[in-house]
């Protein structure tokens, strides 16, 4: 990942939900709507700026938060309030979509 989406993972996941807001997408590498995806999300931590923490997990390396937050398909956004899943997305959406949810919890 580059730009404002942090990459995470079980290790460090909870201490980067903890406080504050934060957008967690989760998705598969190997899958080609995925790949585009980072791009609409690059554009929602743009836009957020550093209200929002936008992180990103990847499935496969980390299958455990996966289950844990029950993600069935990817993307799957979920927003993060304070360390507890408070919404959440399902599929890719316009920026917009993210953006509008996030700032709903502001």
């Amino acid at each position: 990942m580059e730009g404002n989406i942090i990459q995470t993972d079980t290790f460090d996941f909870e201490d980067r939900i903890e406080e504050g807001i934060a957008l967690v997408y989760f998705y598969d590498h190997m899958d080609i709507q995925c790949r585009g995806f980072e791009y609409i999300m690059e554009e929602v931590a743009s836009e957020l700026g550093e209200d929002v923490r936008v992180l990103s997990v990847d499935i496969e390396q980390s299958p455990e938060l996966a289950y844990r937050y029950d993600v069935q398909t990817v993307p799957y956004v979920l927003l993060f309030k304070n360390g507890t899943a408070v919404d959440g997305a399902e599929g890719a959406n316009l920026p917009s979509v993210y953006c509008d949810m996030a700032e709903s919890y502001m």
